[in-house]
């Protein structure tokens, strides 16, 4: 399965998801999921600001962030959250199935994130 990391920059705000809140700052952020056979059909959701439902975490961040592009890499969604473990985060958002990391969400420097990856 690959991974996938959208690049996003978000405003301040307060966003609720079907059970909890979360508080995301202005700035920059990297949010990772997976994605298998339709990749592309996901991430083009992903990238549209209008939405009939929400499904994945990501889709709660279209009121306030704004998707500045999509990075797909040959990697597993939990392996690539790790890599960004030294960024902050936002607990608890986008991870439920993940018992490795804390977050699929994190408040980042986008160079400093692409170095990260050490692509």
């Amino acid at each position: 399965m690959k991974g996938y990391i959208v690049f996003l920059n978000c405003k301040k705000g307060k966003i609720k998801t079907k059970g909890k809140e979360f508080i995301i700052d202005d700035g920059n952020y990297a949010y990772v999921g997976s994605c298998g056979n339709y990749c592309d059909k996901r991430i083009s959701r992903h990238m549209r600001k209008e939405k009939e439902n929400f499904h994945w975490h990501i889709d709660y961040l279209s009121d306030i962030c704004t998707p500045i592009a999509v990075l797909v890499l040959n990697m597993e969604e939990k392996e690539i959250a790790s890599k960004f473990s030294n960024f902050p985060s936002i607990h608890g958002f986008g991870s439920a199935d993940d018992k490795r990391n804390k977050s699929h969400l994190f408040k980042i420097n986008i160079i400093s994130a692409i170095t990260t990856l050490k692509l």
